[in-house]
């Protein structure tokens, strides 16, 4: 460790045992299972949007857009593009999403599609959340590498035991009570980056939203494999479940979208300009790159901790979706859970933690995982929270099928891939078309009176 970086050092040592403290000071919050799964459900607007911003914008988001603007030139705008358009269609079922009392996704499949799809869903989106849990593991290594020189690996686990330890102590209100007041920082900090930047450079040439570096198939992969994760995803329907009333939970969506639109083009405007004048960095890092060259010590410092606010804000609330989903099995009562879902924390931080430790592709990670939860619950899900009727049978079925065709397709990779994953989302639909095709020919050739009474009910 370098002079340098003492400063770094314990500056890093005092941020992460202040987020310890606030953990320590939530566990006296918790009275109840509504309390340390959604907050007592009373967030406000503001509360729930900060909470969603921060839990958006993690590594995935900032690292992740930056590098991949600095390869594909302003496609790397559509990462963030693609979430907003995600939000923005949630707007419309969150009346539906908001007056059912549950804590998680599963418990709400579980409703229409029975228990055995709540129990098998949450195992298979809590084996998934793993690749997102570990995406975020990846940025916090990068970052604390980065800015106090502190290798990787060590990185990676300093940063898994800290968010460990304090989501597992306050659950809910561990997570909410930073939410905003990392999310300042995470916006004042890419606002300044960019400021400096545009005053101090020309706009480079890159390549458009569109071009044969990013082409309409990509787009449409991405739409479907990461638009969808917000349409149907457990970590927005954890914020939305906290929120005290739907109207709350609507407004929250609309400025969450309003923020990440103008936020996806800085980012994007970031990488490029770091491809541009510092090639050096390649296209990995890129932000790290750019912030080095370009500003003085002490403003790179304060970028490299807004930064490692986002990537913790977002990571806390994926780790807490997964171990609460993987709970599920081990205590059905919500209260006798929450002790279940504090091992589980740790459980799955120490198995996130092992996948960033064997890969440093961020956006890689993160889209395997998205992508097999998308091909197998988003059409299911967006199906009942449209008001059509859960055919259970057709339900599992659809589920299956794009999950096995979804995960076929990441596995395959390139043109081949990307059609299998398109394929899950238009199989899962044909399946769930098929059941409500049988629904109705039942329906139509029952008798007049029972089919006048199936309708009064």
């Amino acid at each position: 460790m370098t002079p340098e970086a003492d400063p770094a050092l314990m500056l890093l040592v005092v941020y992460l045992a202040a987020v310890i403290l606030i953990g320590l000071r939530c566990i006296r919050q918790v009275r109840s299972a509504d309390d340390f799964y959604v907050a007592g459900r009373k967030a406000g607007t503001l509360n729930v949007a900060g909470s969603l911003l921060a839990t958006v914008l993690g590594s995935s988001a900032i690292l992740g857009s930056v590098d991949f603007a600095g390869e594909k030139g302003w496609a790397g705008a559509w990462f963030m593009l693609c979430g907003a358009l995600g939000l923005a269609g949630l707007f419309f079922m969150t009346k539906t999403l908001t007056a059912f009392r549950v804590y998680d996704l599963p418990e709400l499949l579980g409703k229409f599609y029975g228990p055995g799809v709540r129990r098998v869903s949450s195992g298979v989106i809590a084996l998934a959340w793993l690749g997102v849990v570990g995406a975020q593991f990846i940025g916090a290594g990068m970052i604390t590498g980065s800015v106090c020189h502190i290798p990787y690996r060590s990185g990676v686990v300093l940063i898994a035991l800290v968010l460990a330890a304090y989501t597992a102590m306050g659950g809910q209100f561990s997570i909410i009570h930073t939410d905003i007041f990392q999310l300042a920082f995470v916006l004042a900090g890419t606002g300044c980056v960019f400021l400096m930047l545009f005053l101090a450079h020309p706009v480079p040439e890159a390549a458009p939203l569109i071009s044969n570096k990013f082409t309409f198939s990509d787009l449409a992969v991405m739409i479907v494999a990461y638009s969808s994760t917000y349409l149907v995803g457990p970590d927005v329907y954890s914020r939305l479940f906290c929120a005290r009333s739907p109207a709350a939970a609507r407004r929250a969506l609309l400025l969450t979208t309003a923020v990440l639109i103008p936020l996806a083009f800085m980012l994007a405007y970031i990488g490029i300009c770091g491809a541009a004048f510092h090639p050096e960095a390649g296209h990995k890092n890129l932000l790290f790159a750019v912030a080095a060259a370009e500003f003085p010590r002490p403003v790179t410092l304060f970028l490299y901790f807004v930064i490692l606010s986002a990537v913790m804000s977002s990571a806390d609330t994926t780790l807490f979706t997964a171990a609460g989903l993987l709970s599920h099995f081990f205590a059905a009562d919500p209260a006798r859970r929450i002790g279940a879902t504090r091992l589980c924390v740790l459980a799955v931080a120490a198995l996130a933690c092992g996948i960033a430790l064997f890969s440093k592709s961020i956006l890689g990670v993160l889209l395997f995982a998205l992508s097999v939860y998308s091909g197998a619950f988003v059409l299911p899900t967006v199906w009942v929270l449209a008001g059509l009727p859960a055919d259970r049978p057709h339900g599992i079925c659809a589920m299956t099928a794009g999950g096995v065709l979804a995960l076929a397709g990441k596995i395959a990779g390139g043109g081949t891939g990307n059609t299998l994953v398109i394929g899950a989302f238009l199989c899962s639909l044909l399946i769930l078309l098929a059941g409500e095709i049988r629904r109705r020919r039942k329906n139509g050739t029952a008798p007049k009176t029972l089919r006048n009474e199936r309708e009064m009910k």
